[in-house]
């Protein structure tokens, strides 16, 4: 049974192949290699899918030239642009492989990009159903994708733990927030020229029932991968706005809250309108709600974003651009889009005592926004000579666990009563 396009075994006798090979030899340790092109649709879609089919028998070639002698192997083609290779444990032989086709793939046409996603399987258990080899090579094939220096990637027990830690968590967040186990703290924001708390970022924290703590930096991931960033940001949000409000009714007055604003929700059609509703809902006064914007979501779409920040400012709201510095086009960005507030990343306050080019960074940043009429808030100061330079430089504003970590909502508001 060969495929009649490429000439190379089918699914179906590929996988025959392999069971019977790994099943007759096992003394023998094999390696599998799931192979296919990215952004492989694009040549159909782009070329003509005649094109995309002289491309397939080139690479099956490739395959067949590099493994056709080696003893004990076996090759296929499992669908589409996807290709299967099940040969004796030779890391020479797989390194070569590698090097092979990356130098092969880029002898072929001058208009097409072609890059590959590899996904290596060693297999431990010869009588392992070749089901689950191919679905092993798949998941490690997936750790490459859309990573533009990442290739080819190993299945390993890390990655498969990894995985389902991540299928759980995807399991488990309808049911999270339905049920109010996402909660919000608040991180205070220390001023410096008044030496009080002023204001606080707005952070999600993940409490099972059972008491259970998931991180953020395992969760938002996910969330931001799947879309589900969407509903959370706007569950924060509204708890936000009801903290805002009730601050306001019971006391005249409101501390100024920032929020989080995923890149990915830039791209949610419904996102600036959910906004505006959520302040007139709750009839506060948007200058209570500031809102945070990563410097990496501004190299996505310039127009969107000036189009976005434009549509906010004359809402109301206040604008941060947070981790700034942590991008390569962060200076690019002051010229093009109107900021309010620039947050310095934790990477460069984190080096203020060991790198003399750092606090050089960090007074000429400072200076820059002050001309400009933009405020800083520096993130992650910890110690008490971070805090010292950063207010001998006229930093505005530091959040940082030297003055405070995030906190509950009533130790928040407990804060706020103290320094009344």
């Amino acid at each position: 049974e060969h495929d009649g396009l490429t000439g190379l075994y089918t699914i179906q006798k590929f996988s025959q192949c392999v069971k019977r090979n790994m099943e007759n030899n096992q003394d023998t340790k094999f390696t599998f290699i799931r192979l296919d092109i990215e952004r492989f649709k694009m040549i159909n879609n782009f070329y003509g899918v005649e094109a995309g089919d002289r491309l397939l028998v080139y690479i099956s070639g490739l395959i067949e030239t590099y493994w056709q002698d080696v003893e004990n192997c076996v090759f296929g083609r499992i669908d589409g642009d996807v290709f299967g290779i099940c040969f004796p444990k030779d890391e020479k032989k797989l390194n070569g492989f590698i090097l092979y086709i990356k130098r092969e793939l880029k002898k072929y046409k001058a208009a097409y990009y072609l890059e590959t996603a590899m996904g290596i399987y060693d297999i431990l258990d010869n009588n392992l159903d070749v089901r689950n080899i191919i679905a092993r090579a798949t998941l490690a094939a997936k750790q490459c994708k859309g990573q533009y220096m990442i290739h080819e990637a190993r299945y390993t027990e890390e990655l498969r733990a990894k995985i389902i830690r991540e299928q759980n968590i995807i399991n488990e967040m309808e049911h999270a927030l339905e049920t109010g186990e996402f909660v919000v703290y608040f991180q205070p924001k220390y001023e410096l020229d008044h030496c009080r708390p002023s204001g606080a970022e707005a952070l999600v924290r993940w409490k099972k029932a059972d008491g259970t703590i998931v991180s953020p930096g395992d969760f938002i991931p996910v969330f931001e991968s799947n879309g589900f960033i969407i509903r959370l940001d706007y569950y924060v949000w509204d708890q936000v706005c009801q903290f805002i409000k009730n601050n306001l009714a019971h006391r005249g007055d409101s501390e100024v809250i920032s929020v989080n604003v995923s890149r990915v929700n830039l791209y949610n059609p419904d996102f600036l309108e959910s906004l505006v509703n959520l302040v007139e809902k709750y009839k506060i006064p948007p200058k209570y709600l500031n809102l945070e914007l990563t410097e990496s979501a501004f190299s996505d779409d310039a127009r969107m974003m000036q189009n976005a920040v434009d549509y906010l400012h004359k809402a109301g709201f206040t604008i941060l651009m947070d981790d700034f510095g942590s991008g390569y086009s962060s200076f690019g960005m002051l010229q093009n889009y109107n900021f309010d507030i620039m947050k310095i990343d934790m990477s460069f306050v984190r080096q203020i005592e060991t790198n003399t080019k750092t606090r050089s960074i960090i007074r000429f940043i400072i200076e820059m926004a002050h001309t400009m009429d933009i405020k800083i808030i520096a993130e992650g100061a910890e110690t008490k000579e971070q805090v010292e330079f950063l207010r001998d430089n006229g930093c505005d504003y530091i959040q940082g666990y030297y003055f405070y970590k995030p906190m509950p909502e009533e130790e928040f508001v407990k804060l706020l009563d103290a320094g009344r």
